[in-house]
């Protein structure tokens, strides 16, 4: 079998062995186009490789390479593994050289960070964007939350008209304080929001200083969490002052001291952050004085002015 490439997608043929972990290349090529043909190769590598234990599988792409990273991509979403990749024992002869990025096209890269709560603490969402395969994965809860949140997230963005990073998206959890419980679906805002400041769909400034709480249905509209009103405790671990929560949600967070803004979609909280809407009022870089118009904007929190503000507060 011959490596061999085009500018429009072909079928390829992937002969190897899934270990688990990773999995073992033996070859690829292109499938022959006559029906017939194929079918009989097919056959006869199904049998070879049954009896070494091994797997057949078909992909269409433009290249070998393209078609292993497919379905190394398929079996990461399949396993939840991140790591899931080629064994050191694959034959990278036949995998190919990467593809080159199309001349002129930015490659889309970048990180954001943004706070969650829930019933039992204050969370942490850091998020990743780097090139490659559209491969979205959530790295932090335990059992099969990863799976749920990531599906609903990636459903609520789409839904809501907006367009799904075409990047390898990583999203970390990363639990404030010493809860042992795992996250809630009321992370899925604050995981959508990241992943979209991360391939630079939003500023990722405009995450800055506030908690996001609340499930996202797969329409895109925002959902109020199991345990809301257990809120104000996680949100103490947060050090953030405003909130953003689901419509119908607003006295379980309010009546403890928080400013509390309320949403109904996705697509009206990242109209809340566009605007700075939970920024402190006296924030000057949120004012539209045309004096600060060319000023970048810095975060300022109720404790806290950024340096470029003048004083006294």
């Amino acid at each position: 079998m011959s490596i061999q490439t085009s500018t429009q997608p072909r079928e390829f043929i992937i002969v190897g062995q899934d270990q688990g972990a990773d999995y073992i290349l033996w070859d690829v090529a292109l499938a022959p186009v006559d029906p017939t043909k194929r079918a009989i190769v097919l056959e006869e590598l199904g049998v070879d490789a049954m009896d070494a234990l091994g797997q057949v599988h078909t992909e269409y792409a433009t290249s070998p390479r393209a078609a292993v990273d497919q379905l190394l991509a398929q079996r990461r979403e399949q396993t939840g593994l991140d790591s899931y990749g080629l064994n050191p024992q694959s034959n990278l002869d036949s995998y190919g050289p990467a593809e080159p990025q199309p001349a002129g096209e930015p490659e889309p890269y970048g990180t954001a960070d943004a706070l969650a709560s829930s019933f039992d603490s204050g969370y942490r969402i850091h998020a990743n964007s780097t090139p490659g395969l559209p491969v979205f994965n959530v790295d932090g809860l335990g059992g099969f939350h990863h799976i749920e949140i990531r599906d609903r997230v990636r459903a609520g963005i789409i839904n809501s008209g907006l367009t799904w990073p075409m990047a390898n998206l990583l999203v970390k959890v990363t639990r404030i304080g010493q809860s042992n419980k795992v996250g809630s679906s009321a992370l899925d805002l604050a995981i959508a929001c990241a992943t979209l400041a991360a391939a630079g769909d939003i500023p990722t400034e405009s995450l800055a200083g506030v908690t996001l709480v609340g499930e996202l249905g797969l329409d895109g509209r925002l959902r109020v969490p199991r345990g809301l009103e257990q809120l104000p405790a996680a949100l103490a671990g947060t050090g953030t002052g405003t909130v953003i929560v689901p419509d119908g949600s607003y006295d379980d967070a309010a009546r403890h001291g928080y400013r509390v803004l309320t949403a109904g979609s996705l697509n009206e909280v990242l109209g809340l952050l566009a605007g700075n809407w939970h920024h402190p009022s006296d924030c000057i870089h949120c004012d539209q004085d045309e004096d600060m118009a060319s000023t970048p904007h810095a975060m300022c929190l109720p404790d806290r002015r950024c340096d470029s503000c003048p004083a006294p507060f």
